[in-house]
């Protein structure tokens, strides 16, 4: 995820949701100029603490705050937006916000690179996949009181938002995705 986000060192990268800054800290190791939207102040404390036992000398912008307050950033701003497991964590609406201001924030051959939880291909696995989810769901209820919901159509997703998905890789029987979009021509 670090190596699409950041191609050389000195990209100006938004990461949009730290949680506990182990996705930060690898774009700051390749040596990007970060700017940090997380809105759990607890996660966004963890990350800065993660970076700081690192001492990588690095100056990162921590920016305590939602994915949809992303429209105050600046127009054409960075090189890329990174977003890791948290568009499962939206509504549609609030994914498809996002991921549209996500696109307006993007310099000339910006990217946004994705990776989150998707629905199997073919659909039987889909079924499997949500059976053998429903405990992790249920817990997740139980203990914070919201579910994170698989997306069904990622590189679609980025598409709608005026990107142009140029690769996907799927691990875990197909319910993990990485998607790297750019900004159309």
């Amino acid at each position: 995820m670090a190596l699409a986000a950041v191609p050389a060192p000195g990209a100006r990268v938004l990461e949009i949701g730290c949680g506990s800054g182990a996705v930060t800290e690898r774009l700051v190791e390749r040596g990007a100029q970060l700017t940090v939207v997380e809105q759990n102040p607890e996660m966004l404390r963890a990350a800065q603490t993660r970076l700081a036992a690192k001492d990588s000398g690095t100056a990162v912008e921590w920016l305590e705050q939602t994915a949809s307050e992303v429209d105050a950033l600046g127009h054409a701003a960075f090189d890329a937006v990174v977003l890791s497991l948290v568009l499962s964590e939206m509504s549609a609406s609030e994914r498809s916000f996002v991921l549209r201001e996500s696109a307006q924030r993007l310099a000339p051959h910006g990217r946004v690179v994705a990776a989150d939880e998707v629905l199997p291909i073919p659909r039987i696995h889909a079924g499997l996949f949500r059976l053998l989810r429903a405990p992790q769901a249920l817990a997740g209820w139980l203990l914070v009181g919201s579910v994170s919901r698989p997306l069904a159509d990622l590189p679609g997703e980025l598409e709608r938002a005026g990107l142009d998905p140029r690769s996907e890789e799927r691990w875990l029987a197909g319910s993990l995705a990485l998607c790297v979009a750019e900004i159309r021509p």
